[in-house]
């Protein structure tokens, strides 16, 4: 590996690990100004980290060989060729690709460093076409253009015409933000860091992480003056369009869902902001990976287990619960490998495959099985020493003839083991995986329960034991963790069963647990029995069954107990923000009745139509007369 290619990966890791920790750690908490400097800062320090050399520290300190600076794998290493030969390493040609890589990565940056400039361009035209109307510590342009507002460095640009006087001062205090915080910058440093690394789809993520976070900052900011929240938000639905100058900060920038999601929350407390130490022990572990060749820095030795990836899991007959015994298992690794190997008394299996021929290849293992139970297979697929280990599979096995078990694994994660240097502690990790697997038995009992139970199941959703089960015989919640609503109220199972008895289910929206994404079920499952969307009707269902109110005279609180829609979506809590415009941003109004109402709802025979918003952007609009 030359030098600048080892340099990119480092690099890449960098910034991949800045993004996972921002999305899984930090993204959630409202510690808007602290995650500003944590993006802008640790992306940074990307470039920085790789010329970080620790090896000499190792050396004198004599940890070099410490479990834990051991677990964490060398990049370097990628690139040296391994002590032994296990099995045959793949020829390769004698022409490198790699040698084109600076070539490749210099073209894409200058095609990106020509896209910023022509935005750049198109904003010096909208400053030469636009009217200076304030000079002060801020400069505020208005322009003719049809453009959402923004502002850039000291400027502010808004089209007067569009919007009222009340909505400007909240626009205008919304940019005034941007301008004071200098988010310019981020902005800049955000196109910068794309331009550079083009090819990494974390720099983009990371890009608009910082876009999506000052939008967070400038919002906070508004609502702390006194703007009232719903009143806010309903002003950002009027501003929605196409940006102008991607290189601007958007008063509309495209996360409109999420932004109003973050406005809703609860500051968080700040005892959370502890979190932000583990970015400490972050950056060791990054500094670690881009140190040189372990290999090098123990006198020569193999670090042990460091080119071992092991494949282990336990099998289970599904309907008895035992353990799978002396079940065969054909493991295929690569094109050239193959192996049988075997479970034991306990089911319990495992394989150590020796990466150290397999360091510059992607490589694909397989392996499955099924002598008296149906076929069963897993694999994974990965590259060198860029492999995760951290997950063993768990089957509960079908007899032949038989389909009634679950269908997929369960996972069992491995962290534990290989975070702390317990590769070749086969027991250990085989006691770990008897546990999980008992754990797991209990839910592959409650299935195979269910199943023998309920052959064809004739409700929407039944409740057997503490489980919920749908009409394809899936369990998808469990009733101590799983909420159930129907048409935005919370609900029994039963009632959702009742409302269904004559009708199919409109729309359902499942939601599962943060945590294990593998093995979690649903924490909330929303029913409907109408779409909350939907085409635009025929034009002969508007004829004569519509009328038009004056929306001067129209008494919203029918929101609270009349069906509506807004802007083409029916308004209904479990979905979106369930919003209810104020009487003046009211544009048009219109009241569904007979056939067209029945159209969108078919229990209804009227339902209201709420416009705020230009008519050409209005969702599906029906065939209605302009007003």
């Amino acid at each position: 590996m030359s030098p600048f290619t080892e340099y990119v990966v480092k690099l890449s890791l960098g910034l991949t690990v800045t993004s996972l920790f921002y999305q899984f750690v930090l993204a959630r908490y409202t510690f808007y100004n602290w995650n500003r400097w944590y993006l802008l800062g640790y992306s940074a320090l990307s470039f920085i980290i790789p010329f970080i050399d620790v090896d000499q520290v190792l050396e004198r300190t004599e940890i070099a060989n410490s479990t834990m600076v051991q677990a964490v794998p060398s990049i370097t290493a990628i690139g040296y060729p391994a002590a032994t030969d296990v099995v045959a390493v793949i020829p390769q040609s004698d022409f490198n690709l790699l040698e084109l890589l600076p070539f490749v990565l210099l073209a894409g940056s200058l095609v990106l460093l020509a896209r910023l400039g022509i935005h750049f361009a198109s904003y010096l035209q909208m400053l030469r076409s636009s009217e200076l109307v304030s000079d002060e510590d801020i400069r505020i342009y208005h322009s003719k253009k049809d453009i959402v507002p923004f502002s850039f460095g000291s400027a502010i640009f808004i089209n007067p015409a569009l919007h009222s006087e009340e909505d400007l001062k909240e626009i205008v205090l919304h940019e005034f933000i941007h301008v004071k915080q200098k988010h310019t910058f981020d902005i800049l440093y955000s196109e910068l860091l794309c331009i550079l690394n083009w090819y990494n789809p974390f720099a983009w993520l990371i890009r608009y992480a910082i876009r999506q976070n000052l939008e967070y900052i400038a919002d906070r900011a508004v609502l702390e003056n006194g703007m009232d929240i719903k009143q806010y938000q309903y002003l950002l639905l009027k501003v929605v369009g196409v940006p102008e100058f991607r290189i601007a900060n958007q008063f509309n920038f495209s996360s409109l869902k999420q932004r109003i999601i973050m406005m809703n929350k609860m500051k968080t407390a700040r005892i959370h902001l502890i979190r932000f130490l583990f970015v400490l022990p972050l950056m060791c572990v990054l500094i670690l990976a881009c140190r040189n060749n372990i290999e090098a820095l123990v006198d020569g030795k193999q670090v042990e287990n460091e080119n071992v990836f092991y494949v282990a899991g336990i099998l289970m007959d599904g309907e008895t619960g035992e353990p799978a015994k002396n079940m065969p298992l054909k493991l295929d690794i690569g094109e050239k490998f193959k192996a049988t190997i075997y479970s034991d008394a306990d089911g319990f299996y495992h394989y150590e495959i020796d990466l150290s021929n397999y360091k510059d290849s992607v490589l694909y293992y397989g392996i499955n099985g099924s002598g008296e139970y149906n076929r069963f297979g897993g694999g994974a697929s990965f590259e060198g020493h860029m492999v995760n280990r951290s997950r063993f599979y768990i089957y509960f096995l079908t007899p032949k003839g038989r389909n009634e078990n679950n269908q997929f694994p369960y996972f069992a994660d491995g962290d534990n083991f290989f975070a702390n240097g317990k590769e070749t502690d086969i027991e250990s990790i085989k006691a770990y995986l008897i546990q999980k697997a008992a754990e797991f038995k209990v839910e592959n009992d409650l299935i195979l329960a269910f199943k023998r139970a309920y052959p064809k199941p004739s409700e929407v959703i039944v409740k057997f034991g503490n489980g919920y089960f749908n009409q394809e015989r899936k369990l998808v919640g469990y009733e101590s963790q799983t909420e159930l609503f129907l048409d935005g109220k919370k609900v029994s199972h039963d009632e959702i069963n009742k409302a269904f008895e004559e009708q199919p289910v409109a729309e359902l929206f499942p939601i599962r647990i943060d945590s294990d994404q593998y093995n979690s079920k649903n924490s909330r499952m929303y029913y409907y029995t109408f779409p909350t969307h939907k085409d635009a009707p025929p034009a002969y269902l508007s004829k004569n069954n519509f009328e038009v109110v004056d929306a001067n005279q129209f008494d919203t609180t029918a929101f609270e107990k009349d069906a509506y829609f807004l802007d083409g979506f029916r308004q209904t809590y479990g979905i979106g923000s369930n919003l209810k415009p104020l009487k003046s941003e009211i544009k048009r109004v219109f009241l569904f009745k007979g056939k067209l109402a029945r159209y969108y709802d078919q229990k209804l025979d009227k339902i209201w139509w709420i416009e705020t918003r230009p008519e050409p952007e209005i969702y599906q609009r029906p065939a209605l007369a302009s007003h």
